[in-house]
């Protein structure tokens, strides 16, 4: 690994304070997805992330600095847009040269912990009012970010010719060209035609249990993690959350999994406005799993193995 040096953390984001102030490091770190975070407190009580993106997969360290650049871009476009559930950009540094040793982004401290979600857990009513805000938070994220940028075919079919392009190059193991060829036959059957023309909006892209951040009454404080964010047509961008999709790809949902789905519908139903009526088109389709399991494998590679290897069908539970 390029040599790091947390130690020097309180320094190097000193530059982003006025007069220069320099934080305490706080012992614990953090490691989830592709950064280690770290936690700096500052003496009138205001606390920063520091997310490293040391865990990046990739021996390019302009890939590293790319990566870590976008999902700034990506925070300071929601906060220029109102969008009040992303920690906030405080600087940044897109360069190994520094006194860390590796780039970094300052963000503000998300107080709370990260939801914790089972079959069971949290118990009803507390369960429906998380996937109440969930619901609202999304519609919120679609509203402030939504821009025609084309139609939602154009989108996806120049992603699938970009896939053939890379098996034809020996890019993807373990796909094939008739893979390909499937895929590409089944889009029609699973784009609505109500939303070829609706707006692109910002998908999180990892809408899950731990990059949600809530107090002891289960008030979302936050969304964390924005690296795998990207604008995308509506029907991604109003897909189920990470933990509202099958588990495994087998049909039908669990009970669990069923009643989970009916109060974030039931959220979505309390609103009026054209967001709410927009998803609502992509969650009462009766081949909502295959939709979204389809449109998930143009863009993630093991989704793609996986529908293939099923013969692009998703089993029935025995």
């Amino acid at each position: 690994m390029q040599t790091f040096h947390p130690e020097n953390i309180p320094v190097a984001v000193s530059a982003f304070r006025p007069a220069g102030e320099v934080p305490v490091l706080n012992k614990q770190h953090w490691d989830g997805g592709q950064c280690r975070i770290f936690k700096v407190d500052f003496s009138d009580g205001v606390s920063w992330s520091i997310r490293i993106p040391i865990h990046v997969q990739s021996g390019s360290q302009d890939a590293i600095i790319r990566l870590l650049q976008a999902e700034q871009d990506v925070l300071q476009e929601i906060s220029r847009k109102g969008f009040s559930w992303a920690p906030k950009c405080h600087g940044s540094s897109f360069t190994f040269e520094n006194l860390v040793g590796f780039p970094f982004m300052a963000l503000s401290w998300i107080e709370g912990s990260p939801l914790f979600w089972t079959i069971n857990h949290p118990p009803r009513p507390v369960r429906d009012k998380v996937l109440s805000q969930v619901a609202m938070i999304q519609m919120s994220l679609i509203e402030c970010t939504k821009e025609n940028k084309g139609t939602a075919t154009e989108y996806f079919s120049r992603l699938t010719s970009n896939k053939f392009r890379r098996v034809r190059n020996n890019q993807l193991p373990g796909i094939t060209e008739q893979d390909c060829f499937d895929q590409q036959s089944l889009l029609p059957q699973v784009l609505y035609p109500e939303l070829e023309v609706a707006p692109f909006a910002m998908d999180h892209g990892d809408l899950a249990p731990m990059n949600i951040i809530v107090d002891s009454e289960y008030n979302i404080t936050g969304i964390i993690d924005w690296g795998f964010a990207s604008k995308v047509p509506l029907q991604l961008a109003g897909r189920l959350p990470r933990f509202l999709q099958l588990s495994e790809l087998v049909l039908p949902p669990s009970p669990s999994l069923q009643e989970d789905r009916k109060a974030y519908i039931e959220s979505l139903r309390s609103h009026s406005s054209q967001v709410a009526s927009w998803m609502l088109i992509i969650h009462s389709s009766e081949d909502v799993d295959f939709c979204h399991c389809l449109l998930e494998s143009i863009i993630s590679k093991g989704m793609h193995r996986s529908l293939a290897g099923l013969r692009w069908k998703l089993p029935t539970r025995a």
